[in-house]
């Protein structure tokens, strides 16, 4: 059985936001990388794929009824918190993810693309559909939220939880 590993040089995962939600290509994972922001220094992450379930009883059955509901998907990762990538880098372009930053994303309620790659964490392969064959993805669009910097003596670098709440379909598939 292959695993997908992370644990090698040009194998950890990547996230990738961009406010370019216009791209019809999203269910097959393909991102714009201009002034997309790739959300580095992962500590980890955390796909879920949460379909709920609708349960009833009724006479004609001595069992349980179910019916699937609409998923509630989001993406929850941990991250080392970057200056440019949480405050925004001035000298890219006016509305992109990588001109906001995640905090302006998420205060400001930006709806964006994002690209989990599971295993290649090279930006330039895998942004405008540039997946390589063995190349695990993630595709949706959403909304950055539950950011929460923290820091403290004893970890001196700031950390934030954050939250891609994903809005309608999630994909999957491989490069």
């Amino acid at each position: 059985m292959a695993r997908i590993t992370v644990n090698e040089t040009g194998t950890q995962p990547l996230l990738i936001i961009s406010t370019d939600v216009a791209n019809g290509n999203i269910q097959t994972g393909n991102i714009v990388g201009a002034n997309a922001l790739s959300v580095g220094c992962l500590q980890d992450i955390t796909i879920t794929s949460s379909t709920g379930v609708f349960s009833w009883t009724d006479f004609c059955s001595v069992d349980i009824n179910k019916l699937p509901t609409p998923a509630d998907n989001e993406i929850a990762t941990n991250v080392v918190i970057d200056d440019e990538k949480y405050f925004g880098n001035s000298s890219a372009a006016g509305n992109s993810a990588a001109n906001l930053g995640m905090a302006s994303l998420s205060q400001n309620k930006v709806e964006v693309q994002f690209l989990v790659v599971w295993n290649n964490d090279d930006l330039a392969n895998v942004v405008n559909g540039g997946q390589s064959n063995g190349t695990y993805w993630t595709s949706g669009v959403g909304y950055v939220t539950s950011l929460a910097p923290t820091v403290s003596p004893e970890a001196p670098v700031w950390v934030t939880p954050m939250t891609l709440a994903v809005d309608g379909t999630m994909y999957n598939g491989n490069g």
